[in-house]
């Protein structure tokens, strides 16, 4: 994730003119693509659907921490394509790994193992990442 705009914690509920545009769509409709930042905090992306480029935008709610409609967090998870994800969700790699271990390991878990490998790629691409795990 490439964090494009935070907002200063020091301006309070002013407007901030570095902002970008909060893009939201007039029937309340958002993206929803969602991230964190580096500190925890979950974020939504509040642009209309369907933008036409990677970045997303979260934008205050009414009561909300900032003004109401500013962008407070913006990212984009790749140079990839527009909206989120890459620029085409078909498989142009294929890597096999094969994990052998004594029947003496225990603890072994095959979810933990994909969920290993997914955190090798951005979490955009988690859609179209096939992780099979086979025991015998």
């Amino acid at each position: 994730m490439l964090i494009t705009y935070s907002r200063p914690e020091t301006i309070g509920h002013d407007v901030d003119p570095e902002a970008p545009a909060a893009d939201l769509d007039p029937t309340g409709a958002t993206c929803d693509a969602s991230t964190y930042d580096v500190g925890g905090v979950p974020w939504r992306c509040t642009r209309r659907p369907g933008h036409t480029d990677d970045e997303h935008r979260a934008a205050f709610e009414l009561h909300g921490d900032g003004p109401a409609g500013a962008v407070a967090f913006a990212w984009a998870y790749d140079w990839g394509g527009a909206g989120y994800g890459p620029a085409s969700p078909e498989p142009v790699h294929t890597v096999t790994v094969t994990v052998t271990f004594p029947q003496s390991a225990i603890g072994v878990d095959a979810d933990r193992i994909t969920a290993d490998v997914l955190s090798s790629f951005w979490e955009c691409d988690h859609d179209h990442v096939r992780v099979e795990v086979t025991e015998k």
